[in-house]
């Protein structure tokens, strides 16, 4: 789990809203041994949300996009470099992965 501190209001169907600036514990969400655009949002109370990664991150621009893919590599919502394909030693999944482009 990998602690984050939310930029931006998440309002979730139940009408309930995530505060920005709470902090949570975000845990990639696996189905079976594969990754998804999914993670698993531990709040302080203990409950967890299955939220996009895009409502907890910012997504990185088309333009980057495109530099990581002239690259070789693509980067994960943590930052960390990994293939295009694949995901970091934490298992976050790439943000091609995570916006569908692969």
């Amino acid at each position: 789990m990998v602690k984050k501190i939310l930029t931006k209001d998440i309002k979730l169907k139940s009408g309930v809203v995530l505060p920005k600036g709470l902090q949570v514990g975000v845990t990639p969400y696996k189905n079976g041994t594969v990754p998804t655009v999914l993670a698993l949002v531990t709040l302080p109370d203990g409950d967890s949300k299955i939220l996009r990664y895009q409502s907890i991150y910012t997504p990185p621009s088309v333009k980057t996009l495109e530099k990581w893919e002239e690259m070789g590599y693509s980067k994960t919502p943590l930052g960390k470099k990994t293939e295009p394909d694949g995901t970091d030693e934490d298992d976050f999944p790439s943000w091609l992965l995570i916006l569908g482009y692969i």
